[in-house]
């Protein structure tokens, strides 16, 4: 324990920022900020300007500041007017920007090399929400009136174990704990060290009610909010904040927490790189495995960021359900984006070339009319090898198949843009300008070329995350 503490204390050194800093990103904001407002008035917009979020509230890590701007406007206005004539505003106040999408548009951009949102929402008095960003402002209200100095300290180093194991933010791409979610944690743990020493016993549908709106009704929450985890908003008691967090993230949280208790280190807030391997070695590593990645590599998607990863998602997991529907043994996959000119999903098989047969099995034999539906199906059907015949209570037939290549089948399939085997609406327009699919080392040249891709098929192949090593 005492080394626990003495690992806590030190990250909670780092990850504090100092008065040079401080300084310099509320100069940031508060200039940013002044520029909205200027610009807003030009427009004729009454709107009250303010900087939200972990700046606000004082919870920001070191070297890790995330300025959040809301142009609070009248809710006398139409959700047209927040998506066009207060969007225009905030992209005028921004200059360069990214453009994202969580409920409705905002814009991302950098000051002094810092990243900033710039958000529009509807100045309403709590639980009168017109948009999904309407809660920030009470969010950081809230937050404002619970936090200390001490719970400050606190919150960094939970932000910072989330961001160090690779589960903080509640964005598409990440799907994992937003800032205000961990805030929340550990608001109501009182302590880093609580969160994850309870976060070792979490089961499915954990719940958290930290304004007590269900304290006589726990119990019907997983009814409520059927999510991995539930955390009551405390500005909302209809929403959950931890919606956005997939299973995948909240059990690497559990995880993550039951290895640092056991074996601390600093590690888990500041992890080692992971440096990308040779090419080399990473087609040494394929060929080692036995096993056959198909990597589905097209060009600009017309989407902004948010859609885009969505849109990913959505397509991976179709292409994945429509192999496995061919009789391919899908293994494992990932998604990767440049986020401007160059996606790819990979898609892992225990074998991208089948056998010419395979086996069906029908039904018992004694269901008499099911079977006789069966034989009268297969017995002079075209593409039936041998059968039926009966092993142990079932039939069986041995069927011809199609397609025995995976490269050749979705090749085929994704020509017209693949919507009819699942790929999202706005990849599909991609495809349809041309895409290309390579098997293992054939993606040597793209690995090459792009870090990040090298980053992710390394990990991938790697296998787990860095602090069990």
């Amino acid at each position: 324990m005492a080394l626990l503490e003495e690992i806590l204390q030190i990250v909670s050194q780092r990850v504090a920022p100092n008065e040079a800093e401080r300084k310099a990103v509320t100069s940031a904001a508060e200039n940013l900020r002044a520029r909205v407002l200027k610009v807003a008035q030009t427009h004729g917009l009454d709107v009250d300007v303010r900087i939200d979020g972990s700046i606000a509230k004082d919870t920001w890590v070191s070297n890790e500041a995330d300025i959040d701007v809301f142009m609070l406007v009248s809710p006398t206005l139409t959700r047209n007017d927040l998506e066009t004539k207060c969007l225009d505003v905030v992209r005028e106040a921004a200059g360069e920007h990214t453009e994202r999408y969580a409920e409705h548009p905002y814009v991302e951009l950098y000051v002094d090399g810092i990243r900033a949102n710039i958000v529009p929402c509807f100045n309403v008095e709590r639980g009168k929400w017109r948009s999904a960003t309407d809660r920030t402002p009470h969010h950081t209200r809230y937050m404002q009136g619970k936090l200390d100095n001490n719970l400050r300290r606190e919150v960094r180093l939970t932000k910072k174990f989330a961001k160090g194991i690779g589960v903080y933010g509640a964005e598409i791409q990440t799907s994992g704990f937003s800032g205000m979610l961990c805030e929340i944690l550990t608001l109501h743990y009182k302590s880093f060290l609580n969160l994850v020493s309870s976060a070792r016993s979490w089961r499915t549908g954990h719940a958290i009610d930290l304004e007590g709106y269900y304290s006589n009704r726990m119990e019907d929450l997983k009814d409520l909010f059927p999510s991995s985890l539930v955390v009551i908003d405390p500005v909302d008691k209809g929403r959950n904040v931890a919606a956005a967090v997939s299973r995948e993230k909240m059990w690497n949280f559990v995880a993550a927490s039951r290895r640092f208790i056991e074996k601390p280190t600093q590690d888990f807030f500041f992890p080692p790189p992971r440096p990308a391997l040779p090419a080399i070695q990473m087609q040494q590593h394929l060929s080692q495995r036995e096993r056959d990645i198909l990597f589905l590599l097209f060009g600009p998607i017309d989407a902004v960021v948010d859609t885009l990863w969505s849109q990913l998602y959505k397509t991976e997991r179709s292409l994945k359900n429509f192999l496995r529907a061919n009789g391919f043994v899908v293994a494992g996959s990932a998604c990767w984006t440049n986020e401007k000119d160059k996606s790819i999903i990979m898609i892992e098989l225990e074998q991208e070339i089948l056998s010419n047969v395979y086996t069906r099995r029908g039904p018992p034999v004694w269901r008499e009319e099911e079977s006789k539906r069966f034989i009268e199906k297969h017995v002079a059907a075209i593409d039936t090898v041998a059968g039926p015949r009966i092993e142990d209570d079932r039939w069986l037939v041995d069927k011809k198949r199609s397609h025995t290549s995976a490269t050749a089948l979705l090749g085929l399939r994704m020509r017209d843009g693949g919507r009819d085997i699942g790929i999202a609406a706005k990849i599909s327009s991609s495809v349809r300008n041309g895409f290309n699919i390579m098997l293992n080392e054939q993606i040597t040249k793209v690995y090459e070329e792009n870090h990040d891709f090298a980053e992710l098929v390394t990990s991938y192949l790697k296998g787990r995350p860095f602090w069990i090593d």
